[in-house]
């Protein structure tokens, strides 16, 4: 008869995805090492971030990205831009899509088993903002957008770490 063996929490694999990679997903992925980083939650997560298009592949984020990450002491060493994988929708517990737009390519991509899987981010965080449940996309506009982002991620980010 085989004895149960003690099963070792393995950490929650979160994926975040929006468009290139460059600007909101890699922000997520920064802001979420960092908030987890600080409550000492490091080892129940691994966090990473995906383009839903390889317009930026192996590229740094975006620099206002990096700027407003800065100014609010989070690092996003280590994080490049790479387009989501076949594999990932296997690899990951949760795929958190940053707008609507994502989420249907994201459902339309996912093998059938998976798509409990993607959920729309700020839907499923429960963030305030005044964008409905989307993360708008700051790489056309000013580094005010970038600053928003930023703030309605950091929100997004410490409720889903509840």
């Amino acid at each position: 008869m085989k004895k149960n063996l003690p099963q070792k929490n393995l950490p929650q694999k979160i994926l975040f995805v929006c468009t290139g990679n460059i600007c909101r997903s890699p922000t997520a992925e920064a802001v979420a090492r960092h908030q987890a980083k600080e409550k000492n939650l490091e080892d129940n997560f691994i966090f990473d971030s995906a383009g839903i298009e390889a317009f930026h592949v192996g590229e740094s984020p975006d620099q206002r990205s990096l700027m407003v990450g800065m100014q609010h002491g989070v690092s996003f060493a280590d994080i490049s831009s790479r387009k989501i994988r076949k594999n990932d929708f296997a690899d990951f517990d949760l795929i958190l899509a940053m707008d609507r737009s994502h989420f249907s390519r994201l459902l339309a991509e996912s093998p059938q088993e998976y798509r409990n899987k993607v959920k729309l981010f700020l839907e499923f965080c429960a963030a305030k903002n005044s964008w409905n449940d989307e993360v708008i996309d700051p790489y056309y506009g000013n580094n005010q957008g970038f600053e928003e982002v930023f703030n309605v991620i950091d929100l997004a980010v410490k409720n889903l770490l509840k």
